[in-house]
């Protein structure tokens, strides 16, 4: 077996081992492959863009279902600390981000936020080198760390208490890295891979390096050398005149070159790591911000695989809707279209703020609605199904205008939900109904279309014909 698949199924192998980590997050490294690994016709109802959106949530998904960490902080950029002007081309040559992602940008941050974890920025400073210093400070505290970035230059962190872990091409293809797999990796220990991205360069940074000495290259002088500043002062003992010639040529070119990559780990970053670690997130906000962009498939794989039996808040409730019925005649309901609801014998509709209810054979309450502009959540069941209300308008000669399903209206805003039941939708859209007035035991409003949420809750026609 290739000793280094070795390392990683080592790495993987010790995932659930020992103390909880703190998962240092690098926010810009996984919202550019979030976005470049999924479609962008991925999108709102409206036309938003969320494909960067939807793949930041899958992998933090993942990462909490499969590794179960103790913290998290996501590290975002907020300046190159120098090194542009230390090398003035240093990441010149990246193309501006792109619209799709500029639109997703500001709510990425609010994403890592609606789970219940902090964001961290500081002024001047690369994402890199935050993750750097905090992962210092971990160390100080004897918090065991897991970096996440797709960045080579995140390897120089591997060591004691600090494995990295790797995203891939997709979302979902990670690798974990402790200090041996580094070494099958790159040829080299963690504290080499600045010597080593000195001696290459890094071209998606723009780091120039060496002219002509790639990564097996670079590797095999320093596994001889020891370090970047030893293989520039034994020039005359390498082989091959063009190596010599540009090794003595760009040996300032390397020595820039690994001071670009090297990270700053003394950022004054005040943060209490141990409060980050012994809190448990509060989560309330995670279902607004995933029905805001329409992540219901994130939402319902978090409570599945995370969440695992645990109570998930709710929907914050922006409209509560009374239920206050009374009996009457379908002929009582003033003019305009008629929600209405069927059930077991009974029916109901609102009509304006009207909401009467009673019982009625389905052809007779077919005739008593015949020609009147009809609501309803799933017509076709209606009543029972075949022998529901609009058999029964059928047999009678009844013509029942249908305006509006619900149901329907639903599957073609979102044809992949999981179900339509009508309290969830209207949950996902903020609305509730008190359950007729009652208390629980400390005098609140039992809200049914929040406690109903994730469950099938039953209506009673009233409700239904309501809501």
């Amino acid at each position: 077996m290739d000793r280094g698949r070795d390392a990683y199924d080592r790495a993987m192998s010790e995932t659930r081992e020992g103390p909880p980590e703190l998962f240092l997050i690098d926010g810009n490294s996984l919202a550019y492959r979030a976005f470049f690994a999924l479609p962008e016709s991925i999108s709102t109802a409206d036309g938003r863009p969320t494909n960067a959106l939807f793949g930041f949530a899958s992998m933090l998904v993942k990462i909490l279902a499969d590794y179960n960490p103790g913290g998290m902080i996501a590290a975002w950029d907020a300046g190159m600390s120098g090194r542009e002007i230390t090398y003035e081309p240093y990441k010149a040559q990246r193309p501006p981000k792109p619209t799709l992602l500029s639109e997703q940008w500001p709510s990425l941050p609010r994403l890592f936020s609606a789970f219940g974890y902090e964001n961290v920025r500081e002024a001047g400073f690369e994402a890199d080198d935050v993750i750097a210093t905090l992962a210092e400070q971990a160390k100080i505290k004897g918090i065991p760390v897991m970096v996440v970035s797709g960045d080579r230059d995140v390897y120089q962190l591997v060591g004691d208490g600090v494995r990295v872990m790797t995203t891939g091409r997709g979302i979902s293809d990670v690798k974990i890295y402790d200090r041996e797999a580094v070494i099958e990796r790159w040829g080299v220990p963690p504290e080499l891979v600045t010597d080593l991205i000195g001696l290459k360069g890094d071209t998606s940074d723009n780091i120039p390096g060496v002219p002509g000495v790639g990564e097996k290259t670079a590797a095999q002088l320093l596994q001889k050398f020891g370090s970047l500043e030893a293989v520039l002062d034994g020039v005359d003992e390498i082989s091959g005149a063009k190596r010599k010639e540009n090794l003595t040529n760009h040996a300032e070119d390397a020595r820039i070159s690994k001071q670009l990559a090297t990270m700053i780990r003394d950022i004054p970053i005040e943060i209490d790591l141990d409060a980050v670690m012994g809190v448990e997130p509060e989560r309330s906000g995670l279902r607004d911000f995933m029905r805001e962009f329409e992540l219901r498939a994130i939402m319902e794989r978090y409570e599945n695989q995370v969440a695992d039996g645990e109570e998930v808040p709710g929907p914050s409730l922006e409209q509560e809707v009374e239920v206050e019925a009374v009996e009457g005649d379908p002929s009582e309901l003033p003019d305009g279209p008629v929600a209405l609801a069927v059930a077991s014998g009974g029916w109901a509709g609102a009509a304006g703020e009207e909401l009467l209810k009673g019982e009625m054979a389905l052809g007779e309450l077919a005739g008593a609605l015949g020609g009147r502009p009809l609501m309803l959540h799933d017509a076709k069941s209606a009543g029972g199904g075949r022998h529901g209300l609009l058999a029964a308008a059928a047999s009678q000669g009844e013509h029942l205008v249908l305006e509006h399903d619900t149901f329907l209206a639903a599957y073609l805003l979102e044809p992949a939900r999981r179900d339509f039941d009508l309290v969830e939708l209207a949950a996902d859209a903020g609305i509730g109904i008190g359950a007729h007035g009652e208390t629980d035991g400390d005098g609140a409003s039992q809200q049914l279309a929040l406690d109903g949420v994730g469950e099938e809750a039953v209506l009673d026609p009233a409700e239904e014909a309501r809501l």
